[in-house]
């Protein structure tokens, strides 16, 4: 983050909050002139600072409420079945996140399905199909009392 001088994160936290923000309005906000404006975000792309635009969908209006956190705990520790779990679970679409952990599991899973039936379905039918899962555990979230996407500038 050395790179970045007081303007590019004000420039970066306003994109955060908005990415469709105008230009004009971002130069505005971050008490810049539009052209050194536009060419601060470029640079900061070019250099990877920002990695994609997105449009954050409700998770509920989708059809996919209910959101579930599974831990997973391989059979083995060989670096073969680490990959070829993280390949099985990059197919799986129900899967928003999959986090390899220190600790008592191996791997922590968001798993985001329309209800509990369906998760059943997706336990019994997918995930445990997977070759190499020796324990798994769920945790369905009853209530979310945070959620960003917004790094801490």
């Amino acid at each position: 983050m050395s790179d970045l001088d007081q303007f590019d994160l004000k420039i970066l936290k306003a994109l955060q909050d908005n990415a469709r923000i105008t230009t004009q309005e971002l130069a505005e906000c971050v008490g810049l002139s539009p052209t050194p404006c536009a060419r601060r975000v470029k640079r900061m792309e070019e250099e990877g600072f920002i990695d994609k635009y997105v449009t954050l969908l409700n998770p509920k209006k989708m059809g996919v409420g209910l959101n579930v956190f599974v831990n997973v705990r391989l059979n083995t520790q060989a670096a073969k079945a680490f990959e070829a779990f993280e390949e099985a679970i990059r197919n799986l679409p129900e899967v928003a996140g999959c986090y390899l952990l220190a600790g008592n599991y191996d791997y922590l899973l968001q798993v985001r399905v329309p209800d509990v039936e369906a998760f059943r379905s997706f336990i019994r039918e997918r995930l445990t199909t997977i070759e190499g899962i020796g324990e798994t555990q769920s945790s369905v979230v009853l209530q979310q009392a945070k959620h960003t996407t917004a790094l801490p500038l």
